[in-house]
């Protein structure tokens, strides 16, 4: 195994922000942690930690349709609570 010469095609690393956010929804608790970084620009890496999912999220992607229900595996009344909650939280930055 020491013979095998390893390649990446990058490997770099970056200073980035982790905001952790739980709440309850309707139906289900959300256990969420959204990450930023200056390479992400305006897109944010949202970990939903109950799933172990995760998506690259912005404002304009998050209202898509189907979009969030897709990547995390949200029914239609879990999606609507995570977008009411993440929302805000998008606009301030």
């Amino acid at each position: 195994m020491s013979d095998i010469k390893l390649s990446y095609f990058k490997n770099e690393q970056e200073p980035s922000d982790t905001r952790f956010i739980s709440f309850k929804g309707a139906s289900e608790r959300f256990d969420l942690a959204i990450i930023t970084s200056n390479s992400l620009g305006k897109d944010y890496i949202i970990l939903d930690m109950n799933s172990n999912k995760y998506s690259r999220l912005n404002l304009d992607t998050i209202d898509q349709p189907n979009y969030v229900e897709h990547a995390f595996q949200y029914n239609e009344m879990e999606a609507e609570d995570f977008r009411a909650y993440l929302k805000p939280l998008l606009n301030e930055n």
